[in-house]
C-alpha cells in the first residue's frame, strides 16, 4: 500500500504585534506527533483532516510525522521553530518506505532568524526524502516565495474567505501527490509575485474583485492539463520580502503563459481592493437601529490576523450611544483572574486595553458576573469543524451595553460555538462586536442583519498606509501609486 507522510508547521505572523509566538502557543493550540497526528485530526475540517480522508478514499496509508500550529500573533520564537523542524525531519527520516509527502503550511509565517521558514521546511524534508513528490496546502493569506514554489512539487492554495475549504485543499494536495506517484510525472510550475498589497476586509471571496479573480483561476483548473491554479491575496501585516499578491499555476504545459494571464487580470483590478470604513461612534449608532443583529466589525483588532483582541474602543462608543443588547469578546486574562478571585456579584472591572496603550483605554464594565472554569468546545461550524478549542477560564459581565465575554486565552470569532459554550445567544443580540475582518461571516453571516466596518486601532489596520514597514519589497501598490509592472518582467519561473 502506498504510504504518504503528513506534517507541517503552521502560523500566520503579524510582525507588528509585540506578542511573540512561543513553544507554549503551539503546545496549547495544536501539536501532534506520529500516529497521534492521524487519530487527532481524522474527521476534522483541517487541511490534514482532509488529506487523511482522501488517503482512505484512495486506499493510501497516511503516516503521521509532526504538525504544530499556533494562533496568529507576533514573530515565531526561533528555538520553537527549530525544535519542531528538527523533530519533523527526524520523523520523516525514520518513517520507512514513504512514497510522498503532504504538508500543511500557512505561507505567512515569520520566524526570528529564518526569513523564509516554509521554504526551509520543504528544503529540509527534501534533504532527507530526496525526490519524493511533495504537495503543500497553503492559506489564502500566504506570502509565497519563489523558493517555496521551487521546492514543492505542487501548491494548493485556499479558495475561500471566510476560510471554509481547508479540508478540500488538504485532500487536493494528497490526491495530486498520489497522481504523481502513480503516473511517474510532475507538472511544470510558474509563480508570479505582483507588487500589490491588499487588506483582509477587501479580500472576501464572494465580493469583487476576488470573486472574479477566483473564478478565473477556477476556469484554468477546468482545463485537464492544469493541475493547480491559485490566486492568493497574501497577508499585509508581515515585514518580509515575500509580501505581495501571488499567482501560481502548475500544469502539464503552458504554466507560465497561464499564470501571466491571470496575474495581468489581477493587476488590472488592483484599484478595486479599496474598502470604506466608518468611525467607532457611527458604527455604534447602528446598534441602536433596526434590523438586528448588526455586526460591528473591529477590523484592526483582528484576532485572526494577530491582533490581541482586547481593544475597547467600540465598547466606549456603544456606551456613548446608550446601546444595549450587545455581545463582545475580549482577551483579558487579568480581568478574568480578578473576577474569579472575587466573591459574589455584581462587580466592577476595567476590561480591555491591557496589551498595549494603542488598544485602550480600558472599559469600566459593571454588573452581574457569570464565572466559568476551564472552557473547551468542539467547532461545529464551517471553519475547521471538529477542532477542539481551549478558551481557558471565562467571566461574562452583564454590563449596561450587553454581555462582555472575557477569556483567558485568545479566541478567534470564526464560529459562534465559543459563545454558546458560556450561555451567550448572539442571534438574539442587538449588536455583535466581531474582532475580525471577513472570517467572522463563518460564524455570524447566516443570521446577521447587516455589518458595519469600523476604523479602530489595532495591529491589523484597514489601510496599509497606516503601517510603518521596516522591511518590504519596493514598489508596492498602493503604498507607491501605480508602480510600473508587467507580468512577463517580474514573473518568477519556477521550473523551465
Amino acid at each position: 500500500m502506498m504510504r504518504i507522510g503528513l506534517g507541517g508547521i503552521w502560523q500566520e505572523t503579524n510582525t507588528f504585534s509585540p506578542q511573540p509566538t512561543t513553544w507554549e502557543d503551539f503546545r496549547r493550540y495544536q501539536l501532534f506527533e506520529g500516529p497521534e497526528l492521524v487519530s487527532a485530526l481524522a474527521g476534522t475540517g483541517t487541511e490534514l483532516g482532509g488529506a487523511i480522508a482522501a488517503a482512505r478514499e484512495h486506499r493510501v496509508q497516511p503516516v503521521g510525522l509532526l504538525f504544530g500550529a499556533a494562533l496568529p500573533a507576533g514573530t515565531v520564537d526561533r528555538v520553537a521553530f527549530e525544535t519542531m523542524l528538527r523533530a519533523l525531519v527526524e520523523r520523516a527520516r525514520a518513517a520507512p518506505d514513504l512514497d510522498g509527502l503532504v504538508l500543511s503550511l500557512h505561507g505567512a509565517m515569520v520566524v526570528d532568524g529564518h526569513p523564509d521558514p516554509e521554504a526551509e521546511i520543504v528544503a529540509a524534508l527534501r534533504g532527507v526524502l530526496g525526490e519524493l513528490p511533495i504537495g503543500v496546502s497553503l492559506d489564502y493569506h500566504a506570502n509565497v516565495s519563489p523558493a517555496l514554489a521551487r521546492g514543492a512539487d505542487v501548491l494548493c492554495g485556499d479558495r475561500s474567505y471566510p476560510h471554509v475549504d481547508m479540508a478540500e485543499r488538504g485532500a487536493e494536495a494528497l490526491e495530486l501527490v498520489v497522481r504523481m506517484v502513480r503516473a511517474g510525472s510532475r507538472p511544470d510550475r510558474h509563480l508570479v509575485k505582483l507588487p500589490l498589497l491588499t487588506v483582509p476586509h477587501a479580500q472576501e471571496d464572494a465580493a469583487a474583485p476576488m470573486r472574479q479573480l477566483l473564478a478565473a483561476a477556477g476556469a484554468l483548473r477546468a482545463d485537464p492539463d492544469v493541475w493547480a491554479a491559485s490566486a492568493l491575496p497574501g497577508f499585509a501585516y508581515a515585514e518580509t520580502d515575500r509580501l505581495g499578491f501571488t499567482v501560481y499555476v502548475a500544469a502539464r504545459a503552458r504554466a507560465a503563459e497561464r499564470a501571466r494571464e491571470l496575474a495581468a487580470l489581477v493587476w488590472a483590478r488592483r484599484a478595486e481592493f479599496a474598502a470604506p470604513l466608518v468611525g467607532p461612534d457611527q458604527a455604534a449608532a447602528a446598534a441602536t437601529e433596526a434590523p438586528h443583529p448588526v455586526v460591528l466589525v473591529d477590523v484592526a483588532d483582528n484576532v485572526g490576523g494577530g491582533s490581541p483582541g482586547d481593544g475597547a474602543v467600540l465598547l466606549h462608543a456603544l456606551a456613548r450611544a446608550r446601546a444595549t443588547g450587545a455581545v463582545a469578546v475580549l482577551w483579558d486574562p487579568a480581568a478574568v483572574a480578578r473576577a474569579h478571585a472575587a466573591d459574589g456579584t455584581p462587580m466592577s472591572l476595567r476590561v480591555g486595553g491591557h496589551s498595549d496603550p494603542l488598544m485602550g483605554p480600558p472599559y469600566p464594565a459593571s454588573g452581574p458576573v457569570r464565572r466559568y472554569g476551564s472552557v473547551s468546545y468542539l467547532r461545529t461550524g464551517t471553519y475547521m469543524r471538529g477542532q477542539r478549542v481551549e478558551m481557558g477560564r471565562v467571566a461574562v459581565v452583564e454590563d449596561r451595553i450587553g454581555e462582555l465575554v472575557l477569556t483567558e486565552h485568545r479566541v478567534v470569532p470564526f464560529d459562534d460555538d465559543h459563545l454558546a459554550a458560556v450561555g451567550v445567544r448572539p442571534r438574539a443580540a442587538r449588536a455583535i462586536v466581531a474582532k475580525g475582518a471577513i472570517a467572522w461571516k463563518a460564524a455570524f453571516g447566516g443570521y446577521a442583519a447587516r455589518a458595519v466596518y469600523a476604523r479602530t486601532p489595532g495591529y491589523c489596520p484597514a489601510a496599509v498606509d497606516q503601517l510603518t514597514y521596516r522591511s518590504r519589497p519596493e514598489p508596492l501598490y498602493p503604498l507607491e501609486r501605480d508602480p510600473r509592472w508587467e507580468a512577463g518582467v517580474t514573473a518568477a519561473l519556477v521550473r523551465p
